[in-house]
């Protein structure tokens, strides 16, 4: 991965100043960034605000070497002006860091107060941290954002970042910092449009999702077969009979017989490419074991379908999974929740994470409704 002589792109749009350009921050920009960082960082974060702009403008200004980073590739700043020049007036400015994993955080990106709302000045500066990162070769792009700071939170999961988690008191006592990140494509894609990646184009095959029938029994088996044992000890033939008859059991909508109820995710062909199985539990929450594909992919199309299936069966769902970077990322970005990491629960040799979601309310369903 290379830092990029990053050329900034014009900014569309008219302000009453003149049309929005970015460039590059000089040295006249100093008192601009000081002001604008201590003014808007201050109610979310303690330290000094004056002495961070001056080490990102620094970094920039030092062909974006940052002689105290660790992990900093580096580092450039870009100032959005109403017009051309260096006396346009200047309505906010993004900071970059390009790190050596292959990333790249904004860190950060803030508009004048009076530019905050509504003005596309904000999706403007982060097309240009998304053409930065590509040019620089990064898989992502990060940020964290304070969670009482709900404006820029609201904005880049509008912009199609991901939430993460949250680290209470991270870096002010009683203020919880949210991390997110957005995949970065190789090239631009539409709006609207998701980029091709691991295994995305399995997300257009033509699957229906529908409770398990007699028919799909060999296909169950043999996809649970190939993608479960390596991650839990214990999953075979005997356990796949075991899960068939809780679901023929699933009318008496008795927890203590422990039922299940289990859909599947078809083809066109009928080939079983995803499954999963819901046992309810004393209590209401609703366990999914197992929840797997073929692919990352299809277990997001399955992972939409969930809260529809199993709306009224009880408060939550929950499930244990591999730590897997795909499956993470799906998880992710269908809404769940990381609640727990399972040192050698299901196999010695990995941890297994229990993911939550909260089911929207409705009426109760039994067994007997899943038919």
């Amino acid at each position: 991965m290379t830092a990029p002589a990053y050329t900034p792109r014009s900014t569309t749009g008219t302000l009453p100043h003149g049309v929005p350009r970015t460039r590059h921050a000089t040295e006249s920009d100093r008192e601009f960034l000081r002001t604008l960082f201590a003014d808007t960082l201050s109610p979310f974060y303690n330290g000094d605000h004056i002495a961070h702009a001056d080490r990102v403008l620094d970094a920039h200004l030092a062909a974006g070497r940052d002689k105290f980073g660790h992990f900093s590739l580096s580092q450039r700043t870009f100032v959005l002006c109403a017009g051309e020049g260096q006396d346009a007036t200047r309505l906010g400015v993004l900071h970059l860091v390009v790190k050596r994993q292959g990333t790249v955080k904004i860190s950060p990106l803030i508009l004048v107060p009076e530019q905050r709302s509504r003005s596309g000045l904000g999706t403007a500066l982060l097309g240009v941290a998304e053409d930065f990162a590509r040019e620089a070769g990064a898989r992502q792009l990060y940020c964290t954002v304070a969670a009482a700071n709900t404006a820029a939170l609201g904005f880049f999961l509008g912009h199609g970042f991901v939430l993460a988690g949250g680290a209470p008191g991270q870096y002010k006592p009683g203020v919880t910092e949210y991390m997110l990140y957005k995949d970065v494509p190789t090239v631009p894609t539409a709006p609207g449009r998701e980029a091709a990646a691991d295994g995305e184009g399995d997300a257009g095959e033509n699957l229906r999702v529908r409770l398990f029938r007699p028919e799909d029994a060999q296909g169950l088996r043999d996809l649970i077969l190939r993608t479960m044992p390596e991650a839990y000890r214990g999953v075979d033939g005997d356990w796949v009979d075991a899960l068939v008859a809780g679901h023929n059991r699933r009318h008496a909508a008795d927890v203590n017989n422990k039922f299940k109820i289990i859909y599947v995710a078809v083809d066109e062909a009928g080939t079983v490419r995803g499954v999963a199985a819901a046992g309810p539990k004393k209590g209401e929450p609703v366990k999914l074991m197992p929840l797997c594909a073929d692919s990352p992919a299809l277990l997001g199309r399955l992972l939409d379908q969930l809260p529809r299936l199993f709306a009224g069966l009880g408060r939550k769902l929950y499930s244990h999974l591999p730590p897997d970077p795909a499956i993470t990322a799906r998880m992710q970005s269908s809404g769940w929740s990381l609640e727990g990491l399972l040192p050698a629960a299901y196999h010695p040799d990995t941890c297994t994470v229990q993911w939550g979601l909260f089911l929207p309310s409705a009426q109760s369903r039994s067994g007997e409704a899943h038919d």
